[in-house]
């Protein structure tokens, strides 16, 4: 079991959401910025600091929204996260300069993008956590629509 910390970034009417390529089903899906709490580390601190490493950003009035276990399926192997879902503000200007961020993620570069809200709710892109797809279809997070 993994202890994971994601973050919910909004810009107007967009998601910062990190592009990932399904290897064995052969599909992009889109997941929030964030990473595994290291032990000893509270999910806020883990949350401010991945935001630090994948974004060079500081992040301000960090809020807690939902915990939650992603049960899923992946390469065949059952997997199993606790998630700790946050919402913040970014304070890095440089995010907002294009719809394309660069996140760092363990040494590699990948790509993050600002997505609107009107896509995710149409589920014209797959975003993960499923939980994270139902609390947004349902109008259950703090965001700005």
């Amino acid at each position: 079991m993994r202890v994971i910390a994601l973050c919910l970034l909004q810009h107007r009417d967009c998601l910062l959401l990190q592009e990932f390529w399904h290897e064995f089903d052969n599909y992009k899906y889109y997941r929030p910025p964030g990473g595994g709490v290291e032990h000893g580390e509270r999910a806020e601190e883990a949350v401010r600091r991945e935001m630090w490493e994948e974004l060079n950003s500081p992040i301000d009035d960090v809020r807690l929204v939902e915990v939650f276990e992603n049960l899923f399926r992946y390469g065949g192997e059952q997997r199993h996260e606790i998630v700790f879902l946050f919402q913040a503000t970014p304070l890095g200007s440089h995010l907002f300069a294009s719809n394309e961020v660069v996140i760092r993620e363990n040494g590699r570069l990948r790509k993050g993008l600002w997505v609107p809200l009107s896509k995710l709710l149409r589920r014209e892109v797959v975003i993960c956590p499923q939980r994270l797809s139902e609390l947004l279809l349902r109008g259950r997070l703090p965001l700005s629509y």
